[in-house]
């Protein structure tokens, strides 16, 4: 499972997420292909400069992602505490 994402680089919190599965019978070439689509879509919706979009493959959840990659956690405040509890993000969705 791959999940595609969109960060807020100011806070660092998560706005939306999708969980990405390969089809029954698809080939390995056509998720990829049809997961770039995906994203380049993601990409005009949310594309604003102080979004990022972030594909993390091999992730089952955005706490899975954050674990082998904290450095898209949430950015502290001046006084070192995180900027924001975690919300849900807006999106949760799976692709099969």
């Amino acid at each position: 499972m791959d999940l595609l994402m969109v960060r807020d680089r100011a806070t660092g919190r998560f706005l939306y997420t999708e969980r990405m599965e390969r089809r029954q019978g698809e080939t390995s070439w056509e998720y990829v292909r049809r997961s770039v689509r995906r994203e380049a879509h993601i990409r005009d919706r949310f594309s604003a400069e102080t979004q990022q979009v972030i594909m993390g493959w091999g992730a089952d959840s955005v706490e899975d992602f954050l674990k082998s990659y904290p450095e898209y956690g949430p950015v502290p405040t001046p006084d070192g505490s995180p900027n924001g509890e975690p919300e849900q993000p807006e999106g949760e969705s799976v692709d099969r």
